[in-house]
C-alpha cells in the first residue's frame, strides 16, 4: 500500500498549484506539431497543467509511480519528475514528430489541418528539458529548504515575475516578495 505524505488540505492544494503552474511553464516552451505554443501550438489531446498535475499524482496513487522516500526525498520533486516523463512521452509521439499545422484561418467553422513537416526533433527538446532539470535540482539544492526562495523560483520558472502576481499567488505582501528579492 502506498504511503501518502501527511499533509494539511492547505499543503495538498499548494502542491497541486504548483505542480500545475510547472506543468503550465513546462507545455508552453514547447512545440507542438511545428508550432510553438506561444504561437498557437496546441498540446496533443489538449492537456493542461492541471491535468498533468493531476495524473501526477493519481501515478503515485495507483502505485504506477513509486516514490521512494531515500533516494528522493523531496515529494514534490518527485511529483515535477513524473511530470517531466509524461510530457516527454507526449512530445515523442508520432502525432507530434510527423504532423505539422496548418492554419485555415477561419477556427471557427473549419479546425486546422495537420500535415507532415520538419521541426526540432523530439529528442532535441528532451535533451534541453533534462538539462533545466539538472539546473533546476541543483538550484533547489543551493537553495537549502528556504521556503521562501523556493516559491518565488518556482514563480519564476511559471514566468510569473510581477511582485503583484507573485504575492497574490503566495499569500504574502508586496513588501515581503520585495523584502525577498532584494540583494
Amino acid at each position: 500500500m502506498v504511503e501518502i505524505p501527511n499533509l494539511t488540505d492547505e499543503q495538498w492544494t499548494e502542491l497541486v498549484e504548483r505542480l500545475t503552474l510547472y506543468a503550465d511553464r513546462k507545455l508552453r516552451r514547447l512545440t507542438w506539431r511545428g508550432v510553438p505554443s506561444v504561437r498557437g501550438g496546441q498540446v496533443l489531446g489538449a492537456a493542461s497543467g492541471a491535468d498533468f498535475a493531476a495524473e501526477a499524482i493519481e501515478s503515485f496513487l495507483d502505485e504506477s509511480r513509486k516514490w521512494n522516500k531515500t533516494t528522493e526525498p523531496d515529494f514534490m520533486g518527485f511529483l515535477m519528475n513524473v511530470i517531466d516523463s509524461k510530457v516527454s512521452h507526449l512530445v515523442e509521439r508520432e502525432e507530434n514528430k510527423q504532423s505539422r499545422r496548418i492554419d485555415t484561418g477561419d477556427r471557427e467553422r473549419e479546425p486546422a489541418l495537420y500535415v507532415a513537416g520538419k521541426a526540432k526533433p523530439a529528442d532535441q527538446i528532451v535533451s534541453n528539458e533534462e538539462q533545466q532539470l539538472k539546473t533546476r535540482t541543483a538550484v533547489k539544492k543551493e537553495l537549502n529548504g528556504d521556503e521562501m526562495a523556493e516559491s518565488l523560483f518556482d514563480c519564476y520558472e511559471a514566468d510569473i515575475t510581477k511582485p503583484q502576481e507573485i504575492a497574490e499567488l503566495l499569500g504574502v505582501e508586496v513588501k515581503d516578495v520585495h523584502n525577498a528579492t532584494a540583494l
